[in-house]
């Protein structure tokens, strides 16, 4: 429960901004852009920082394990991380043949229902006699007609 102090300060803090958004958009959509602007341009730069941190991390360790010098560890510290990058692509493929069947399996159900209701629709036209076909198709055109009348 907040107190009745603390909730005017509350309003009175979403009435400014919304009297703020409402006066100067453009300066506030701009303040937006530049804050999820900044957001990305640190998360990028902390992955950046990570991967040349492991990438170090490697480097010495196969340096100092196996007593190779620099290109021999540059190639092996190479391929240790082409193996560790290739890992969720490889999990990322599986998801997606498994996606991929589910939705085509779902397909086909939604095909299946379409036909049954198209099969459905196609016996009632057939089964109706000329009078009702008229009528069916004057309260269609009608309701577009409305539709038409209140919407353009």
């Amino acid at each position: 429960m907040i107190s009745p102090t603390y909730r005017k300060i509350l309003y009175g803090l979403a009435s400014i901004g919304i009297v703020t958004i409402l006066i100067m958009p453009d300066v506030v959509m701009g303040l937006l852009f530049e804050l999820v602007h900044l957001f990305f341009e640190l998360l990028f730069h902390i992955a950046d920082i990570s991967f040349e941190w492991i990438e170090s991390t490697l480097d010495t360790l196969v340096e100092h394990l196996f007593h190779t010098d620099l290109h021999q560890t540059q190639i092996i510290v190479f391929y240790l991380l082409a193996g560790i990058a290739a890992l969720p692509f490889y999990y990322l493929w599986r998801m997606l043949r498994r996606l991929f069947f589910y939705l085509r399996d779902a397909f086909h159900a939604v095909h299946a229902i379409w036909m049954h209701y198209k099969t459905r629709a196609a016996l009632y036209w057939l089964d109706m006699s000329l009078f009702g076909k008229i009528l069916l198709f004057a309260v269609f055109a009608f309701i577009i007609y409305l539709a038409s009348m209140l919407f353009f």
